[in-house]
Order: C-alpha cells, then structure tokens, then sequence
C-alpha cells in the first residue's frame, strides 16, 4: 500500500503515485532553499525599478516604463542565476507551491498593463498602481517561502504606491527611486535572514 503521503490525484481523477513535496512546510523549505528565501528576485526588481528611475530622468517616463517591462521579464532568470552562482539546490519538479510561484508573475504583467493605461493621464499615478500591485503581490511571498518580511515589503510598496498617489508631485524625486531602494534593502535583509537560517 502506497504511503498517502505520496499520493496525488491525475488527470483522470484518480490517485497516482509520484514524488513530490505534499506537506507544507517541506515545499515552503524547500522553495526557500532553492530562491534564497526569494531575496535574488526581490533584488533584481529593485536594480529595475532604479533602472526605470534613470531612464525617467534621461527620456521620459515612457523610457521607465519600458525600462521596467525588460526588467520585469529578466527577474526569474536572473534571480535563478543568481541563486545557483550562490549554488543554491535546485526545486524538485513535484513541489506543489511551484504553480504558485508561476501564478504570482500574472499580477505583475496586469499591473504593467494598468500602468501604461494610466501613463497617459498621470504618470506618477501610473507607476503608484503598479507599486500597489508589485506590494500586493509580495504578500503571497510571505506563505511561498515562510517569510513574514514580505508583509512588511509589501505594506511597505502599497504605502509608497497610495502615498505618491494621493501627494503627487509633494517630494523631490519619482517613485520609481522611492520604490527601488525600498526593494534593495529589503533585498539584503531577506538574504541576511536567510543566511543566518542557514546555520
């Protein structure tokens, strides 16, 4: 008899055998291992954030925008070089939070779409949603790789976001550095943590 433990429905609806990573915890250990407790994509997003920040100043907001789609598209492939410069193990395949992982890029390129429907009205508002989307998506980092700092990353992105929002204009730089540096030292905290995790 089978370990139900090791059991997972196919596609037919019936019981299969496969090795995968059913409890939790496991998967969530697991995925932190193997991202570094997500700290190299955090990090990424950050340098295109500042990325955008520099090409705001140098050609417009739309040279940020553009910025920021290029930088959202290289943020999985360069975390994942980065975590095996470092060499991280990799994931197994039968991880069930994998999906997840996949499933939180959707609202990033939602939130690209809502921003450059905005960019033509406002652009401060523009990038201040995406902040608020890129924030909101974070939170499901918290339970992706058991780390409580991303509620802190994220509230902290959503109150960026409705603060240049609401006072647009109000400090003397764009939010795309605001959003940036928060990103970084986020970053290197998160990497702190889990390198201390790590014995």
């Amino acid at each position: 008899m089978p370990d139900p433990g090791m059991l997972a429905h196919g596609r037919d609806g019936t019981f299969t055998q496969r090795e995968a990573v059913i409890d939790i915890g496991q998967a969530q250990d697991e995925l932190r291992a193997a991202w570094q407790g997500g700290a190299p994509g955090v990090f990424v997003s950050g340098l295109a954030w500042l990325a955008a920040d520099a090409a705001w100043y140098v050609g417009g907001p739309l040279y940020a925008f553009a910025a920021l789609v290029i930088g959202g598209v290289l943020i999985v492939p360069l975390a994942f070089a980065i975590a095996r410069a470092f060499r991280a193990p990799k994931a197994t395949r039968g991880n069930p939070l994998n999906a997840l992982g996949f499933e939180t890029t959707v609202p990033l390129f939602a939130g690209l779409l809502i921003a450059f429907a905005l960019l033509p009205f406002s652009e401060t508002f523009g990038f201040a949603a995406l902040a608020v989307v890129v924030g909101a998506r974070y939170f499901a980092f918290a339970t992706l790789y058991r780390e409580r700092l991303y509620w802190l990353l994220g509230a902290l992105l959503f109150a960026i976001g409705t603060g240049f929002a609401i006072k647009e204009g109000a400090l003397p730089f764009h939010i795309t550095l605001a959003v940036g540096a928060a990103e970084l030292i986020l970053a290197a905290w998160l990497f702190t943590r889990w390198n201390a995790a790590q014995g």
